[in-house]
C-alpha cells in the first residue's frame, strides 16, 4: 500500500488547515529528520531565533528532557522543522525536533504539538477541552492502559509523552514515532486495505478492553472516565446553533445536496430525504454524538477521531514489507460511552470502498475476538457478546451518515497548493465555499459515498 511521510497528531482534519512553519513564512518543507535547517545553539543567533516561532524554544526542549530524565541536561544544539504538510492540521502546529545534549553524548528525536491561542483556535480548544484531555490521556491513562493489558508494557497506545505545559502556549512534547519507523498512509488514495483495517480493529479492541479493565478496577476510575471524558465532538454546554464545528458540518450537507443533484448514479429519493434532514442536521449530530447512551450494552473510552491520519503504521523489511504494528495519535476528543461511536467513525471513514461494506462483518468479528480474549485473559466479566458489539454499532449508524457526508470528503480531498487552508481563513466569506467545492467534487469521494448512502437508505438511516 502506498505510504507517505506525513505526520499528523490531532483532530485537525475537520476543517483541514495548514500548520505554521519554523523555517520561512511560505516554506512547506517536508519532514527531514537529518536536515540542518533552523539549527539553534545555546547562544543562538538573531537569524535562527527569527526562523523559529517564539514558543518553540530551547528552554521548552530542555524542560521536556529534564522532566523525562529527572536530572539536569545541557542542550548542545537542536534542529527543528514543520512535521505536517499543508492541509493536515487544524488546531495545532506540529514540529519535529532533533536535539543533541550532554556534550553530544546523547540525542533525542521529539515531536512538539503546539496550540497557540491565535484567532478562533483558542476558543475552539477551550470548548473541546482538547489540551487538558489529550495531555491527561498521554501522561496518565495510556501508560496505565498499557500496564493493564501487557505486563511487559509492550502494548502501547500512543507515543511516549515527555512533557506538557501551558507556558508560553499549550504544548505537548512526544517521542517522534517516525524516528521509530512508523509511517502514515496516504489519505488521498481512497482508504486502508483489508490488512491495515484488521490491524486497526485489533488495536481498537485492545484499547477498548484496557479502558474497561481500568474502569472496572474501582468506582473512582469509572467516575474519572465518565466525568473527565464526558463529551467528544460536541460540548453539550454549547447550543448546536452556536457550535462552529456543527455549523461547518451543516454547510457540508448543503454543499453535498448541491453537488450530488447532478449525479445520475445516486437515487433521487436519497437526495430528497437529505433535503428534509438539512434544517435539523446540527441538532441531530449533537444528539447522535452523545457518548452516554441509554441501553448501552457496554461502555469504553473512545479514541474519538480514529481515521487514517490519526494512525501510524510500522512495516517489515525496513518499511517495504507487510504491515505489522500500529500506533494511535491525537486523543483530543476522546470520550467515555458507547463503543459504537469509535466503531462507526472508523469503519465509515477508514476503509477503502472495496472493504468498507463487503468486509464489515469480518472486521467487527475480529474486533470482538480480540476484545473478548483481552478481557478474559484479565478475568473481566461480563464479556460482551458479538450481538452486543453489533447492537452498539447499528444504534450509532446515523453517525455513519454524518461521516459519509461531512468527514469523508475532507479525508479524501486531493492536496492543493492554491488554497489558503488556515483555520481563520476557512470562515472568511467565499473561501470556505471554494474549499468545499474541492472536497465534494473529488472523484475518490464520489466513488466511495454513493454505495454508502444507498446502503444506509436501504436500512432506514437516511431520515
Amino acid at each position: 500500500m502506498e505510504r507517505t511521510d506525513e505526520v499528523k497528531l490531532s483532530f485537525e482534519s475537520l476543517l483541514d488547515v495548514k500548520s505554521a512553519s519554523v523555517l520561512h513564512h511560505d516554506d512547506r518543507t517536508p519532514y527531514d529528520p537529518h536536515s540542518t535547517t533552523a539549527m539553534s545553539t545555546p547562544a543562538g543567533t538573531q537569524e535562527q531565533q527569527h526562523q523559529l516561532p517564539s514558543y518553540l524554544t530551547e528552554s521548552l526542549i530542555k524542560r521536556s528532557l529534564e522532566h523525562d530524565l529527572q536530572r539536569p541536561v545541557t542542550i548542545d544544539r537542536f534542529t527543528a522543522g514543520p512535521a505536517t504538510a499543508a492541509g493536515d492540521n487544524y488546531l495545532s502546529d506540529v514540529f519535529w525536533i532533533r536535539v543533541e545534549y550532554d556534550g553530544g553524548a546523547s540525542e533525542k528525536r521529539l515531536l512538539a504539538k503546539c496550540m497557540p491561542d491565535i484567532g478562533d483556535r483558542g476558543a475552539t480548544l477551550d470548548v473541546l477541552d482538547a489540551f487538558r484531555k489529550e495531555s491527561e490521556t498521554f501522561q496518565h491513562l495510556l501508560p496505565e492502559f498499557s500496564r493493564l493489558v501487557s505486563t511487559d508494557g509492550r502494548e502501547q497506545f500512543g507515543a511516549k509523552c515527555y512533557y506538557a505545559t501551558t507556558e508560553p502556549v499549550r504544548t505537548i512534547v512526544f517521542e517522534d514515532l517516525k524516528a521509530l519507523g512508523y509511517r502514515m498512509c496516504d489519505r488521498t488514495q481512497g482508504g486502508l486495505d483489508y490488512e491495515h483495517m484488521m490491524l486497526v480493529m485489533r488495536k481498537i479492541a485492545t484499547f477498548h478492553a484496557a479502558s474497561m479493565l481500568y474502569a472496572g478496577q474501582s468506582a473512582e476510575h469509572q467516575h474519572r472516565l465518565a466525568s473527565r471524558y464526558a463529551y467528544g465532538l460536541h460540548n453539550p454546554q454549547e447550543q448546536p446553533a452556536d457550535c462552529r464545528i456543527l455549523q461547518a458540518l451543516q454547510k457540508g450537507l448543503t454543499k453535498f445536496i448541491s453537488v450530488a443533484s447532478d449525479w445520475t448514479e445516486l437515487e433521487g429519493e436519497v437526495l430528497r430525504k437529505l433535503e428534509v434532514l438539512l434544517p435539523v442536521f446540527k441538532e441531530r449530530i449533537a444528539d447522535c454524538v452523545k457518548p452516554r447512551q441509554p441501553g448501552a450494552r457496554y461502555e469504553v473510552l473512545n479514541h474519538g477521531d480514529l481515521w487514517s491520519n490519526n494512525m501510524m503504521f510500522r512495516y517489515d523489511d525496513g518499511g517495504t514489507g507487510a504491515v505489522r504494528e500500529i500506533m494511535f495519535v491525537d486523543y483530543q476528543i476522546s470520550n467515555y460511552g458507547s463503543p459504537g461511536l469509535d466503531l462507526v467513525y472508523t469503519l465509515y471513514n477508514c476503509p477503502h470502498r472495496d472493504v468498507r461494506l463487503e468486509r464489515r462483518e469480518e472486521l467487527l468479528t475480529e474486533y470482538h475476538r480480540v476484545l473478548g480474549e483481552t478481557l478474559r485473559r484479565n478475568r473481566y466479566e461480563p464479556v460482551p457478546t458479538f450481538d452486543d458489539v453489533k447492537e452498539e454499532f447499528t444504534r450509532n449508524e446515523f453517525f455513519g451518515l454524518v461521516c459519509a457526508i461531512t468527514f469523508l470528503p475532507i479525508m479524501t480531498m486531493e492536496r492543493s497548493k492554491d488554497l489558503d487552508l488556515s483555520f481563520d481563513a476557512f470562515f472568511k466569506e467565499g473561501h470556505g465555499e471554494r474549499l468545499r467545492d474541492k472536497q465534494y467534487n473529488g472523484t475518490v469521494f464520489r466513488q466511495a459515498v454513493v454505495p454508502i448512502l444507498h446502503d444506509l437508505h436501504a436500512r432506514g438511516y437516511v431520515r
